[in-house]
């Protein structure tokens, strides 16, 4: 069963907040990386745990 969820996070990088969806049917921990919309910058973005449908999520830079 499929489950998105949005989450705002900030870029590491230049502090643009940015939408995210997270995939809340996948198993943490997931690590992937995304550009910022802003600077275009890559952010490493992990997903530590979903609970009750609330993604808890880190970002970082992708050299961190």
């Amino acid at each position: 069963m499929e489950c998105m969820k949005a989450v705002t996070i900030q870029c590491p990088y230049c502090g643009a907040m940015n939408d995210e969806m997270i995939d809340c049917s996948v198993e943490p921990p997931e690590e992937y990386v995304e550009d910022c919309e802003v600077c275009c910058s890559p952010m490493l973005i992990r997903v530590l745990s979903v609970d009750e449908d609330v993604p808890a999520v880190e970002v970082h830079r992708e050299n961190e």
